[in-house]
C-alpha cells in the first residue's frame, strides 16, 4: 500500500509539468488552469474537516495522504494561469504585471489574485521535509497561510466574474471547519472522561472510546461485552488481569532525534525528553499513536538510556497500525508517551546472569547487559530466523565479560548456531539469574525449564 501511495505522489508531482503547455496556447488554456487550481484548492481545504467529521469514510483519509502534493499542484497551476494571462494580454513579462499600477488596485480582481500568488510562495518553498525540520513548531503555523490564500483566491474570482458561488464555497468551508473543530473538542472531552481499564502486568489501558482495532473489537464496546477469550494486545493476559483505572497517566511529547533501519523490518528509534526521568534496566515506555481509527497505545522496551535520550528497538510488521505510523515518522517529529512502566527489572548484583531473547525483545535484555557490573559473568542466547535478521552484533561484542551465542532457526551460517536456542548447553548454578524475553509460549517453556534447575526466584521473564 505504501508503495502505491508513493507512486501516486510522484504522479501528481509529474502532472505539474503539464502546465508548460499554457506557454504555447495561452488564450485557450489559461482559463482552464485557474479552474483546475481552484478545484484542487477546494479539495485541499475541505478534506481535513470532512475527515474529522466523517472519520469512517476512507476516501477522505486517503486524500489526506496527498494533501501536500495537491497543494503543490494548486500553486503550479495558478502560476500557469498567470503566465497564460500575461501572454494572452501580450504584456512584456510577469514582472511588468507585478509592477503595474492597475495590478495593485484594491478594487480590482488582479490585486487579490496576485496577493494570493505571493502568499503561496512561502507555502511552496516550505512544503518539504527540510523546512519541516528547520521550522519545527512554526512550520504548521506557516502552513495555515493556506486559509488566507483560499479566501484571497475566492475574492479574486468573485471580483473577476462577479458571481457569488466562490463566496458560497468559502462559507461552506467555514461551516465544515467549525463543525470539525467542535467535534474534535467534544471528542477530547469524551475520551478524557470515559471509563478505562488498566492491565495490571503491563499497564495497557483499554478505553471503549479507543478500543482495540487489531483484535477486531468494535468502537464503543464496553469492557464487560468483550469476548472472554480476548487477550491484552501488549502482554497477552486475560480480562481477569484488568482493573478499573482511577487515575490518569501523565502524557508527554518526546522528540525523535534519530531513526535508523537496522534490518529490513527492525528500526532503532531514539527519543529525547526535556526532563531527566528515573529508569531501571528492563522497563518499557508506552507510546500513544493516532490514526484513522482514533487513539491507541503500544509498548516498546527501552534498549538504552543516556541522560535524557532513550533508544528503542522496534520490529515492524506489515499492516500493523503502529508499524504503518512508525514507518512515516521522521527524526524531527514528536510522539506522545506515558511514563516508564513494569517490573521486569535488572537485579544488579554479582551473580552470574543468563539472558535469553529473540528479535527486538533483545531491547530490555540489551539494557540489562550494558548496565550489569562489568566484572559479572554474562551469557546471551539470541535467536532469530536468518543472518539478515541479526542486529547489534558489534555492540554486543563491546560488553565486558559477555559470551554471545546467536542461533539461526532457518539458515545454516558459519560462526552461528543452527536451530532454536539450546537450553541443555546452558550451565547454571543456584546463584545464576536467568532473564527471558520472548513470546508467551516460549517464555513458559524456558521458564519452566530453569525453574526446575535453580531457585524459582532467580528466573525473571517478560512475555510479548
Amino acid at each position: 500500500m505504501n508503495r502505491y501511495i508513493k507512486n501516486i505522489k510522484y504522479f501528481l508531482l509529474f502532472l505539474s509539468l503539464t502546465s508548460i503547455i499554457v506557454y504555447f496556447y495561452p488564450q485557450q488554456l489559461y482559463g482552464y488552469f485557474w479552474l483546475y487550481s481552484w478545484i484542487l484548492l477546494i479539495v485541499v481545504m475541505v478534506v481535513r474537516p470532512l475527515n474529522d467529521i466523517f472519520p469512517k469514510c476512507k476516501i477522505f483519509s486517503i486524500l489526506l495522504k496527498f494533501r501536500r502534493e495537491l497543494g503543490i499542484l494548486v500553486w503550479v497551476f495558478w502560476v500557469a494561469h498567470v503566465i497564460g494571462f500575461v501572454k494572452m494580454m501580450e504584456y512584456d513579462s510577469i514582472f511588468w504585471l507585478i509592477t503595474s499600477e492597475n495590478t495593485w488596485d484594491v478594487k480590482g480582481g488582479l490585486f487579490w489574485g496576485m496577493l494570493a500568488l505571493l502568499v503561496t510562495i512561502p507555502l511552496l518553498i516550505t512544503s518539504n521535509w527540510v523546512f519541516t525540520k528547520v521550522l519545527w513548531r512554526n512550520w504548521k503555523l506557516l502552513q495555515r497561510w493556506a486559509y488566507l490564500m483560499f479566501i484571497l483566491v475566492a475574492i479574486h474570482i468573485y471580483l473577476i466574474k462577479w458571481e457569488t458561488w466562490p463566496i458560497i464555497v468559502i462559507t461552506v468551508w467555514f461551516i465544515l471547519y467549525s463543525v470539525a473543530f467542535i467535534k474534535n473538542k467534544k471528542k477530547k472531552w469524551i475520551i478524557s472522561t470515559s471509563v478505562k481499564r488498566l492491565c495490571v502486568p503491563c499497564w495497557y489501558i483499554y478505553d471503549e472510546n479507543i478500543w482495540d482495532v487489531d483484535s477486531w473489537i468494535n468502537p464503543w464496546t464496553r469492557f464487560e461485552d468483550i469476548p472472554d477469550d480476548w487477550l491484552c494486545p501488549v502482554c497477552w493476559v486475560g480480562k481477569s488481569d484488568f482493573i478499573l483505572l482511577e487515575w490518569e497517566a501523565e502524557v508527554n511529547e518526546w522528540k525523535i532525534i534519530s531513526k535508523e533501519f537496522l534490518t529490513e523490518d527492525v528500526i532503532e528509534l531514539r527519543l529525547m525528553y526535556e526532563k531527566e526521568l528515573f529508569y531501571i534496566s528492563g522497563q518499557y515506555q508506552n507510546f500513544i499513536f493516532t490514526d484513522d481509527g482514533g487513539e491507541f497505545s503500544r509498548s516498546y522496551s527501552i534498549a538504552s538510556k543516556k541522560g535524557k535520550k532513550f533508544t528503542f528497538l522496534i520490529k515492524l510488521k506489515p499492516n500493523w497500525r503502529a508499524s504503518n505510523l512508525l514507518k512515516d515518522l521522521r527524526f524531527w517529529d514528536k510522539v506522545k508517551v506515558w511514563n516508564i512502566f513494569w517490573n521486569f527489572k535488572l537485579r544488579n548484583n554479582t551473580n552470574k546472569k543468563i539472558f535469553i531473547a529473540t528479535w527486538t525483545w533483545l531491547a530490555p535484555i540489551y539494557s540489562m547487559m550494558i548496565n550489569t557490573f562489568p566484572e559479572v559473568e554474562k551469557e546471551l542466547y539470541f535467536g532469530v530466523a536468518m543472518k539478515r535478521d541479526i542486529f547489534y552484533e558489534d555492540k554486543l561484542k563491546e560488553i565486558e565479560n559477555l559470551k554471545v551465542n546467536i542461533y539461526l532457526s532457518k539458515e545454516e551460517a558459519r560462526w552461528y548456531n543452527y536451530g532454536r536456542v539450546d537450553l541443555d548447553n546452558i550451565v547454571v548454578d543456584d546463584k545464576t539469574e536467568v532473564y527471558i524475553c520472548w513470546n508467551p509460549i516460549m517464555v513458559n517453556e524456558k521458564a519452566d525449564y530453569f525453574e526446575n534447575k535453580i531457585w524459582k526466584e532467580n528466573v525473571f521473564y517478560e512475555k510479548f
